[in-house]
């Protein structure tokens, strides 16, 4: 990425490191010098640095844009809406260079901070655990920029499928070609490795922008998942729950706030995170698929934990979306127990063990449902299919607007079964996205292909 990657990155860190900056003329970098100074720097990962592409909940099935009431068209509204990535190509570099910006910090911090001496105790350990949350945060933001950018993961092709360029040094001058999207996973695995004997074990609940073990696990099922091999999918997911399965009662909430969850993270997030801000993700034109709204059962309270309804206008009658796991308006794309919950009964169900898959999709509901309404469902009679399309459609259901959705798509349309063909009506025109069509890897922005000279993805 070169100069942009640079100056990304400078832009992004100079809050935190203000107190590095005095130097003199020459010194182009910041350059700390103790084990806090490190930290601060990893401390950049909070709801508005640290952000993930944020282009997946713009480009699924879950809402119809009304544009009459917007009174605009954005290139990129317009653009994603309709599936047309010449609308929108040109205004997306952020999500390609914010991602940027974290690695190579993350880079930074790998690199420097073994080189500290004389080391406490003390220091040593907190040393340990700033290691550990940059091998995470590598893989999670790899993770993202793979799954936005890169070719959908297909494991007989996938050591030829284009990925993204790696970037593990500091080196910000060199160039690096698009890595196979084998490559980019094995990276990810690798780092994932090397983080979780590193990270405390305990959640992190007083700053949730820390990961914990739990955090790397459940990240390490979603990348399983995402491999379609559900054997370690299921193994790792498994292995999150059993460091911390906390779920939120429903019950609990106050359905009549319009931000129903902690803005400091609330009790399922096991690491927090947002996504990058999109003008079509949070305007009140953007409603509620109708289809997917009542799909909730009216004892389901995620139907007005999530929803908020338009009371007047010309829009009434719907609803727009209101559900964010940050606590914020941003899009949560973090790492919480529930979406753990469902890899480990969709793993469950691949693998053939539908009753495990039902008890946890139970577990979840049971904190959904109005109290004493819910009653769990069981997997007598029922085939492997039929119980993976409820998990999916449950799932789909727990997760709406965030990530998790557009990448499941990229695997399921993968399977003849699960396939989805994406539809939308935009001024009388008729728009579709069909499974396994080149648009479901976003164009790398034209600034990094005219700095470093990287291969663009097929329209």
């Amino acid at each position: 990425m070169r100069r942009l990657y640079f100056w990304a990155f400078v832009l992004v860190t100079a809050p935190a490191c203000n107190k590095f900056l005095n130097k003199p003329a020459n010194a182009s970098l910041p350059s700390p010098t103790t084990v806090a100074d490190f930290q601060a720097m990893m401390d950049q990962s909070s709801l508005t640095t640290w952000v993930t592409p944020g282009l997946g909940p713009v480009y699924v099935e879950d809402y119809r844009w009304a544009a009459a009431a917007s009174g605009f068209a954005d290139s990129f509204s317009l653009g994603v809406y309709t599936w047309q990535p010449a609308l929108f190509a040109s205004v997306i570099e952020a999500s390609w260079s914010h991602p940027y910006a974290a690695i190579y910090t993350c880079n930074t911090v790998l690199a420097n901070l073994p080189q500290l001496d004389r080391l406490d105790s003390a220091d040593a350990v907190a040393a340990r655990f700033v290691m550990g949350q940059a091998f995470f945060l590598r893989a999670f933001m790899y993770y993202h920029l793979a799954e936005t950018f890169g070719q959908p993961y297909r494991p007989a092709t996938a050591s030829t499928d284009m990925g993204v360029p790696l970037r593990i040094n500091e080196n910000v001058m060199a160039n690096a070609p698009r890595a196979s999207m084998l490559a980019v996973y094995q990276q990810i695995i690798s780092d994932l490795g090397r983080a979780i004997p590193r990270l405390p074990a305990a959640l992190q609940a007083a700053n949730r922008n820390r990961p914990c073990r739990g955090a790397a696990y459940g990240l390490l099922a979603r990348v399983w998942l995402t491999c379609q091999d559900y054997v370690k999918a299921q193994l790792y997911a498994d292995s999150s729950l059993m460091s911390y399965d906390s779920l939120i009662d429903f019950n609990a909430l106050d359905s009549t706030s319009l931000h129903p969850f902690s803005a400091s993270g609330n009790s399922e997030v096991l690491f927090q995170c947002t996504a990058l801000n999109y003008p079509l993700q949070y305007g009140r034109s953007v409603l509620i698929d109708s289809a997917l709204y009542n799909s909730y059962s009216p004892d389901d309270l995620r139907r007005v934990v999530f929803f908020q309804p338009v009371t007047s206008g010309m829009m009434a009658g719907n609803h727009y979306f209101k559900g964010e796991y940050s606590g914020l308006a941003y899009l949560f794309s973090g790492i919480a127990v529930d979406e753990i919950y469902f890899i480990s009964a969709e793993s469950k169900a691949w693998n053939g063990d539908l009753d495990g898959a039902l008890s946890d999709v139970n577990t979840l509901l049971a904190k959904r449902w109005r109290s004493g309404r819910f009653l769990p469902y069981s997997a007598a009679g029922l085939t492997r299919d039929s119980v993976l399309h409820f998990v999916l459609a449950e799932k789909r259901k727990e997760t709406v607007f965030r990530e998790v959705r557009f990448y499941d798509l990229r695997r399921l349309n993968q399977y003849p079964a699960f396939a989805v063909t994406l539809s939308r009506v935009y001024g009388g025109q008729a728009f579709s996205l069909l499974p396994g069509s080149p648009r479901y890897a976003f164009p790398i922005p034209q600034q990094e292909i005219d700095l470093s000279g990287v291969v663009q993805n097929p329209d």
